[in-house]
């Protein structure tokens, strides 16, 4: 019961890290959205920032975001704000840690983006309610046999 758990919440973790990376993208590329045409280098440039961002949030949130499922899991924390909160406090420290908008100001084309806390904010609470319904409703169960599935 507990490998299938850790499966579940390893595949819970990876969908909740790309929900929270596509939500940064978007947040990201929200200014040249209205004026993004039908032009293949504007989508490439869209996921080409995607890539970038799921890579930062995996690299930024992940061990983190393992420390408090641990603590979930163990303390049968199933709550959705618990999550979301956490979803948004990873975000904010990630943020804070690596403050990466000064290196990035020259080396697009894309409008500054003066709003990243509040982005990284949302895009950690998007992947605490990814984690949540995949895999935060059920957190503990699997210490108790005979726990309805």
């Amino acid at each position: 019961m507990f490998i299938t758990r850790f499966f579940v919440i390893l595949f819970s973790l990876i969908f909740a890290l790309l929900a929270a990376s596509i939500a940064l993208a978007i947040g990201i590329m929200a200014p040249e959205l209205v004026t993004m045409s039908s032009d293949p280098i504007e989508k490439f440039a869209f996921f080409a920032i995607a890539f970038f961002s799921t890579s930062f949030v995996g690299a930024t949130a992940f061990v983190p975001a393992v420390i408090l499922i641990a603590i979930a899991e163990t303390f049968n924390i199933r709550s959705i704000f618990y999550y979301a909160i956490g979803g948004a406090l990873i975000g904010a420290v990630s943020w804070y840690m690596s403050d990466i908008s000064l290196q990035l100001e020259n080396t697009t084309d894309l409008s500054p983006i003066t709003y990243g806390l509040q982005l990284v904010a949302a895009s950690g609470i998007i992947g605490g309610f990814v984690y949540w319904l995949l895999a935060g409703r059920k957190a503990g169960r699997w210490k108790d046999p005979f726990a309805a599935t």
